[in-house]
């Protein structure tokens, strides 16, 4: 599994309190992550790979909101 590295781990702890991820949610980006890194040919998964990652997920609408 990926792991973050120290600068990654809390952007990605607050992203997922304030977006309120699930676990699966979590490691979905973890995984999404992983694959920028892998394109970036880097062997760390990055603050930089995170915010991409999270920045690919769909926003949420009022709908999804009032669920």
């Amino acid at each position: 599994m990926a792991e973050p590295d120290a600068e990654g781990r809390p952007l990605l702890a607050r992203a997922a309190e304030r977006l309120g991820l699930s676990a699966s949610a979590w490691h979905r980006t973890l995984r999404v992550a992983r694959t920028l890194a892998d394109l970036d040919d880097s062997d760390a998964v990055c603050r930089l790979h995170i915010a991409e990652a999270l920045s690919y997920r769909r926003p949420l609408t009022r709908s999804m909101l009032a669920a």
